[in-house]
């Protein structure tokens, strides 16, 4: 058990999945919910300084004592789709494929176009160019959808093998035994909070959700059954009242595999490095081994279909990684980042000493 009073989730996460389903926002349920009082939506194409002008934001934050939650972006992990201060106040790239409006213009929402500080003309001037670059890319993103897709259907033949050998009462009562252990909440509610990524670098994983933890419990997989134990946890946890921050599959965007109880700081994950954890848990103890052996070749002989769609996946993604870099260079090439750095300032100004 760790010491310290429990906390909100370390970061980075993430606040969106490309997956099986395409591409899947969990935005609202982050950027938009009651709490928020400020939301800004940042405009602009790839390259034009959006997440390191949330950076800028986010340090001068930091520097004054306060909270800053970032959610990294789910297809290029080294920029930042948005953050969170204090937990009032949002900013978020509001670009495609998010394409975020305001909702409550000026009472919550502001737009901030930093393609004020582009040089149009340079642009047009290269438009073929970012025509092609675009186009490319969108075709790219497209497959990897598909092969992605693929990937959901075969996870959803395996599960449907697999579900039969599961014991599914013995799981419940030892669902029901863990949460004995955990005390009751003041507020049943879900928030999503992505710890992995599947983009452009391949995938990307987070340690957030265990570097966070009071309790640490791992969950060790067995023939993908892991997630129905968190399903039944969250579904016992509401019932308890408990506020939880919930991680799920990048690519099964459905199925959980991290929850997090923020008034005790107790964290179940699905992790393969078993030397984690001050609780262990094996899937095995809810498997039947009879009727998972009369399966398992099946399963297995999908795995490797599945294994194959998700590196054509991976290659896909990379290609549409290729054409987006090559966009960045076009626009940050037309920038005048003097300026911005201007305008950045006296934003910063604004936001934390009026």
């Amino acid at each position: 058990m760790r010491s310290g009073e429990p906390e909100f989730l370390a970061d980075p996460l993430f606040a969106a999945a490309n997956s099986g389903k395409g591409f899947k926002s969990f935005y609202a349920e982050i950027f938009a919910d009651a709490r928020i009082e400020r939301r800004y939506i940042i405009k602009g194409g790839p390259g034009t300084g959006k997440s390191s002008f949330m950076k800028r934001i986010s340090s001068e934050a930091a520097a004054r004592g306060r909270r800053v939650e970032h959610y990294r972006c789910s297809s290029d992990p080294d920029s930042l789709d948005g953050i969170v201060i204090d937990g009032k106040i949002a900013m978020i790239d509001g670009t495609a494929p998010h394409s975020e409006d305001t909702e409550l213009a000026g009472a919550r929402d502001e737009i901030i176009d930093l393609g004020a500080f582009w040089d149009s003309g340079a642009l047009r001037q290269r438009r073929a160019e970012i025509e092609r670059l675009r186009d490319e890319k969108s075709e790219s993103y497209k497959m990897a959808y598909r092969y992605l897709n693929g990937c959901d259907g075969i996870f959803e033949i395996n599960r449907a093998l697999v579900l039969k050998a599961v014991e599914h009462k013995k799981l419940e009562r030892a669902v029901s035994r863990y949460l004995s252990a955990i005390p009751r909440g003041d507020g049943a509610n879900i928030k999503p909070a992505i710890a992995d990524s599947f983009g452009m670098k391949g995938r990307v994983r987070f340690d957030s959700y265990e570097s966070s933890a009071k309790k640490l419990y791992v969950i060790e997989d067995h023939f993908k059954t892991a997630n129905l134990f968190l399903r039944a946890l969250i579904t016992g946890a509401l019932q308890r009242d408990c506020d939880l921050r919930v991680s799920y599959d990048p690519i099964h965007v459905s199925e959980p595999d991290a929850v997090y109880f923020c008034h005790t700081g107790d964290c179940f994950v699905i992790l393969d490095d078993t030397r984690k954890g001050d609780v262990r848990i094996n899937m095995k103890r809810f498997v039947n081994a009879e009727r998972i052996r009369a399966v398992r070749s099946q399963v297995r002989a999908n795995d490797r279909i599945y294994d194959a769609l998700l590196s054509s996946a991976k290659d896909s993604l990379a290609d549409a990684g290729k054409r987006h870099f090559e966009l960045e260079k076009i626009y940050s090439d037309s920038m005048d980042f003097e300026a911005q750095k201007e305008f950045s300032s006296k934003f910063i100004k604004d936001l934390f000493d009026n």
